[in-house]
């Protein structure tokens, strides 16, 4: 099961909340997995489905909220479709639609939901909840943080966005598709928020544990690369002043060191490998690191 599977099917049987809230959810659903279906009785309205709880959950709610009872349709897998389930409010519907908030107060296609179906943070996490269970993708936990909604409109998109923002989500953006609109959060810590708000506790879990291992496996794989980095620059710098020795005494002689000058030339020369730092320790008395440094820079100096 992927996880966008997982995540549709632990908030299908999420507990079903206040009314409004359900209202939200149901809202959701009709909006983002559905369409109108026009008949010569009057304007009915279509529900696509994929997982069979949600279809569930929403016949249900159809019948606690609006006393209707929906047709449903099991059309069988094909090819790379899953079992899709089609809930079929049939005409004339036009009060049920606009109880739902999917028709306006003159009986048109509204292009939002009214804000009264929206009021709190429970129905915001609610609607939200609606849209996972039929719009979203979420990219598997192993992987790059991902969230998608599809939105049959600019101004769906531009509800969920603020709804999604409501729920934790402060980087979800809407951006046009050849397809459609999609509105799209790739910050794996919002998303998480996102799932622990809208009830996909067990989601979260497995996302946020997914989510820290990434994140520490990145910060050991960039302290590592650092590590030899520094590894690196550090050999190269002790092979330059390995060189820089030897062609010093070739060209000039051990006696035209001065005495500083060959303690740490000698050290250099005794431990190529060893750090700024414990070429400083092995000097009698001890010196800093700057001082090595000065001196090893001097030497260079002699050699030119």
């Amino acid at each position: 099961m992927s996880f966008t599977a997982q995540v549709r099917e632990e908030l299908a049987h999420a507990p079903l909340g206040e009314t409004c809230c359900r209202a939200a959810e149901t809202a959701a659903i009709a909006r983002l997995g559905g369409a109108l279906q026009v008949s010569g009785a009057g304007p009915g309205w279509v529900v696509d489905i994929t997982v069979g709880a949600v279809a569930r959950r929403l016949h249900s709610a159809f019948v606690d909220l609006y006393e209707v009872r929906a047709e449903i349709e099991v059309h069988q897998p094909t090819g790379l479709q899953p079992t899709r389930y089609r809930l079929v409010l049939a005409g004339p519907s036009r009060d049920v639609l606009q109880r739902m908030g999917l028709f306006d107060d003159e009986g048109r296609p509204a292009e939002r939901p009214p804000a009264r179906l929206l009021m709190t943070a429970h129905d915001a996490a609610a609607y939200v909840r609606g849209a996972l269970m039929v719009a979203a993708s979420v990219s598997d936990p192993r992987r790059g943080a991902h969230l998608e909604i599809r939105t049959p409109s600019r101004q769906s998109a531009t509800t969920v966005v603020q709804l999604l923002h409501r729920c934790g989500a402060a980087g979800a953006r809407a951006a046009q598709r050849d397809d459609g609109w999609r509105v799209v959060v790739k910050n794996g810590e919002e998303i998480g928020a996102v799932l622990a708000r809208t009830g996909a506790h067990t989601s979260f879990l497995h996302w946020d544990a997914e989510r820290l291992r990434r994140e520490l496996r990145g910060e050991a794989n960039r302290a590592a690369n650092a590590d030899r980095a520094n590894l690196g620059r550090a050999a190269g710098a002790a092979a330059r002043q390995v060189a820089d020795i030897e062609a010093a005494v070739a060209r000039l002689g051990w006696d035209a060191f001065p005495d500083d000058l060959r303690e740490t030339a000698l050290a250099r020369l005794a431990n190529p490998e060893a750090s700024l730092a414990e070429l400083a320790a092995l000097h009698d008395p001890p010196v800093g690191k700057a001082t090595v440094h000065r001196r090893l820079l001097r030497i260079a100096d002699l050699d030119g």
